[in-house]
């Protein structure tokens, strides 16, 4: 049977089996597990099958009645093992599962008998009188049933519960790492994506600038403006690891920086301020070109004063502190609450800066946890900062490991 999402029992039935098999031939006891739709989904191959509850559940009444108290296992309390009578009179063990949000099935013995009383075989033929059993497999089958000491089951249901809790912890364990590698493929996807998205408006502008440099130049300036746009490219479409360094980041700014101070000319103003030691600083791949680029965009081109542009790194603490400054046309409150607003739900609409930003702040988020991502301060005609937070790591320093996961 194909394992049921999420089922721990089932999708570590081949595990599981042979556990119950070997507990039922110690006890001699027949072990299964009963999903919630009633169906026996895992039970001993080699141990043969409590011959008296298969001879009841051949008849249509029976197996309804031993599906019912299968169900009602599932509502038991989770927290211990249950001893009850069935409808037969025989005594059952359940140890109800209880998954993540709801129940996930029970463990349950087939009938046991604790006591070989006179009159316990009329007692059982007058529970199930109605089912028409045969009369001497009947009687076969009961004396076959073993009788156990209720000190000896109990010890049973004991073992059982402890083994079902250490299923459940491995199911818990196993779907954490596949949430885990689930959130890294994601992200490596959304790189991957980030990487072959060349942002229009970009591109068709530094071509123009190309072009018009080759005419009224002849192209004494177009290598290096064609030499930085390669640069550009090359980065983006041969990036695959989820965090470089802050040195290999700003390689990426300069050549964006060179390409766009062409199209601005006099107007546009720079300060990088990075210390050295924070050059060797992770940071998720392709994270301050998005940022620069809405500044330079969004900020500064619809501004007809001289632009300046700050890019500045701090520590903060144990974190690494990155902004983006411009003195560009801001933004009203309604806007920035917009933006706020789409990255606290991670949503990936709007125009591109806005999803590139949404991208960055999502990786972060994954990476690192909720407290770090993008943060936006602007005011309409004073400019807009974009600050990135993220721990602090540096490479080649395993002490400095800040990532989830």
């Amino acid at each position: 049977m194909k394992p049921a999402v999420n089922n721990p029992m089932q999708q570590n039935a081949g595990i599981i089996q042979p556990v119950l098999e070997n507990l039922s031939a110690i006890f001699q006891i027949w072990i299964k597990y009963i999903s919630c739709s009633g169906e026996y989904v895992i039970t001993p191959v080699q141990e043969k099958q409590c011959q008296i509850c298969h001879l009841i559940r051949s008849h249509p009444l029976g197996a309804q009645r031993c599906w019912e108290a299968a169900r009602q296992s599932l509502y038991l309390s989770p927290d211990q093992h249950h001893l009850f009578t069935c409808h037969a009179g025989f005594y059952v063990l359940a140890i109800p599962l209880q998954g993540k949000r709801s129940p996930i099935g029970v463990l349950e013995t087939g009938g046991i008998r604790l006591s070989a009383e006179p009159g316990d075989y009329e007692r059982f033929m007058k529970n199930v009188s109605d089912l028409g059993l045969d009369e001497r497999l009947s009687r076969q089958y009961f004396e076959e049933l073993p009788v156990k000491k209720r000190q000896e089951v109990l010890l049973l249901g004991e073992t059982l519960y402890a083994i079902s809790n250490c299923f459940l912890e491995l199911g818990s364990a196993q779907a954490r790492i596949q949430q885990e590698k689930s959130e890294r493929a994601l992200l490596q996807s959304e790189l991957q994506a980030l990487n072959s998205q060349i942002n229009p408006h970009f591109l068709f502008n530094t071509l123009n600038t190309i072009q018009m440099l080759s005419y009224l130049e002849g192209a004494r300036k177009t290598p290096a403006i064609i030499n930085a746009l390669s640069n550009l490219l090359r980065a983006r479409l041969n990036c695959n690891q989820l965090l470089t360094s802050l040195e290999e980041e700003l390689a990426v700014i300069n050549n964006l920086l060179l390409i766009q101070k062409t199209r601005f000319e006099d107007r546009l103003q720079i300060r990088i301020d990075i210390p050295a030691v924070l050059l060797d600083a992770l940071v998720p791949s392709l994270s301050l070109q998005p940022l620069v680029e809405n500044a330079l965009i969004h900020g500064l081109e619809p501004s007809e004063k001289i632009g300046r542009l700050d890019l500045q790194a701090m520590t903060q603490g144990g974190d690494l502190v990155i902004y983006v400054k411009d003195n560009g046309v801001g933004m009203t409150a309604p806007e920035v609450d917009k933006i706020e607003r789409r990255l606290r739900q991670q949503e990936s609409n709007g125009d591109g800066s806005e999803i590139g930003i949404v991208n960055i702040h999502r990786r972060c988020l994954a990476l690192f946890g909720d407290e770090y991502g993008i943060g936006i301060r602007s005011a309409k005609n004073r400019g807009t900062e974009m600050t990135l937070r993220i721990p602090l790591r540096i490479r080649g320093c395993e002490s400095n490991e800040n990532i989830i996961g």
